[in-house]
């Protein structure tokens, strides 16, 4: 298990040596260093898409959305951020209306096909003890949970020839940008607003400067 890990891990620590694989690179991020209060939130994955999805983006977004949040209102206008924060909460909403239709369309592929039990994991799920600690942190954990209901769907699917193997690939690859568009997108406008309050502060101590320098001279 990666030692920088802060997730916690609520399952055995006898991994099978596949959810090692997956635990040995997860991303590493310290939400410890977030001092505001969370909500722990229990959440099992059983599909390899699901599993790496959270390990690799949800710990690293939650600072990045707690940056947006938190600290750029510190140099960043308080309007400016509550409208990033007002985008940031339409995309997340609107990425969770498509995975819950799309959730609707493959149980009625399903149904359609005779389909009544799914295929499962031979692997053992994943459960982790998750900290929420915005609203942006809750839809992404919902976006990550529903990403990992779809794969047996899919996978059953496709055993039973209701969809190809490449429109099996297809599908998931756009079901899971669902979630690595938002990390991206989130990564990029952390990256704007930190460029936007170094400017600031840069200028205001090249004010400052100035200011001394005209009392000296005075």
């Amino acid at each position: 298990m990666n030692s920088h890990a802060d997730t916690p891990i609520l399952v055995s620590a006898e991994h099978s040596a596949a959810n090692r694989k997956l635990l040995a690179r997860q991303a590493a991020a310290k939400t410890d260093r977030i001092e505001s209060a969370s909500r722990k939130v229990s959440i099992t994955l059983s599909s390899p898409e699901g599993k790496r999805l959270y390990l690799r983006c949800f710990e690293i977004t939650q600072i990045n959305f707690h940056y947006i949040t938190v600290f750029a209102r510190m140099k960043v206008a308080d309007t400016e951020v509550e409208r990033i924060e007002q985008e940031l909460r339409t995309m997340l909403d609107t990425r969770l209306t498509r995975l819950n239709q799309a959730l609707v369309d493959a149980e009625a592929k399903c149904t359609a096909h005779g389909i009544s039990a799914l295929a499962t994991y031979d692997v053992e799920p994943l459960l982790f003890e998750a900290k929420v600690f915005s609203m942006l942190d809750r839809r992404l954990l919902e976006l990550i949970e529903k990403v990992d209901q779809l794969m047996p769907m899919l996978e059953t699917l496709c055993i039973d020839e209701a969809m190809t193997p490449s429109q099996l690939i297809v599908e998931k690859s756009r079901i899971k940008r669902a979630v690595r568009g938002t990390t991206k997108a989130v990564r990029i406008i952390r990256s704007s607003l930190e460029r936007r309050a170094n400017t600031m502060s840069h200028d205001h101590g090249e004010e400052r400067d100035h200011s001394t320098r005209r009392l000296n001279d005075g």
